[in-house]
């Protein structure tokens, strides 16, 4: 699996389209920042004479309405060019980052590795979702692997429910396991419910990992193998940092981990240094592959 150290750092910071965009960045941005403010303040002094035009003709609440359209249009206008500069110091990094490192970035449009075996065991019915920011690649076993970003949602309105939002990783076993093993955060009372065909398995030896997990499988013999103490606190160690989502297949692993969205150059409205801001897209690459690494090591 691949180091990322300060050289890798300092190597991608002299690339020549990354270069570039940090010796724009801060023009650019101000420039962004002004064309918020103009379009910001346009769309709320023509929604005040829109609302005040059509409330004197008596309709008020047509005026309302209008006003509120107007300055939805106008912040979208606003944000646009900041956005932009945003995506444009971003797609270059991870690119520039994940290519010097034998891996493949995509921002999004993709299909998300494993997530179709595992989402029905770990997640259910799910009614929308998103996925961002893949990162995918192969070990020095040729062995598939990859991370990105998701979010999971059931229902719709005041009813929707967010399942998931943080980061998924996946990668290939190195040999072919048995059956499939899905383990989800404990649900206390609501334990009763279960991925279809599957039983619980519990390990009340281990009261720390019984309290934070539950464990489904159609293999038990082979689950007990693979859940072995180490793969155990792995998991709690894990779950420390957000709800922790594994599903075991016979040739793939997923595993979930519920935190705030990474792989960002920060707020554009805050003057900061790009160098510190490639930094931190940096450091967020390097810690998920050391996730992977941590991953494969206890569950492969």
């Amino acid at each position: 699996m691949i180091e990322l150290d300060a050289r890798a750092f300092e190597h991608l910071c002299r690339t020549g389209v990354v270069r570039t965009q940090l010796d724009t960045l801060d023009e650019r941005r101000r420039r962004s920042i002004r064309h918020f403010w103009f379009h910001l303040v346009g769309s709320l002094v023509l929604a005040a004479v829109v609302l005040i035009s059509l409330a004197g003709y008596g309709w008020l609440i047509s005026g309302i309405i209008l006003a509120g359209l107007v300055v939805i249009v106008g912040l979208f206008f606003a944000f646009r060019p900041l956005g932009a500069v945003k995506a444009e110091l971003k797609h270059p990094v991870l690119e520039t980052l994940a290519g010097q490192n034998g891996m493949e970035y995509l921002p999004d449009g993709f299909d998300p590795p494993v997530f179709p075996e595992a989402s029905q065991s770990l997640f259910g019915g799910i009614t929308s979702y998103g996925f961002t920011d893949l990162f995918h690649g192969t070990d020095k076993d040729r062995k598939r692997f990859a991370f990105y970003e998701g979010k999971l949602v059931r229902g719709s309105g005041k009813n929707a429910k967010t399942l998931f939002s943080g980061q998924f990783y996946a990668f290939q076993r190195r040999s072919p396991g048995n059956g499939e093993t899905a383990i989800v955060p404990d649900k206390g009372l609501f334990n009763f419910s279960k991925p279809s065909g599957f039983q619980r398995i519990g390990f009340d030896g281990d009261p720390a990992f019984e309290s934070c997990f539950e464990v489904y499988t159609n293999e038990p013999a082979a689950s007990l193998v693979l859940l072995e103490a180490d793969a155990r606190r792995t998991l709690l160690d894990l779950r420390a940092g957000g709800k922790t989502f594994v599903y075991v297949g016979p040739e793939d692993v997923l595993v979930g981990i519920w935190g705030k969205n990474r792989f960002e150059p920060g707020s554009m409205f805050s003057a900061r240094p790009g160098e510190q801001r490639v930094k931190e897209m940096f450091e967020e690459v390097r810690a998920a592959l050391s996730v992977i690494r941590t991953l494969k090591a206890a569950l492969d």
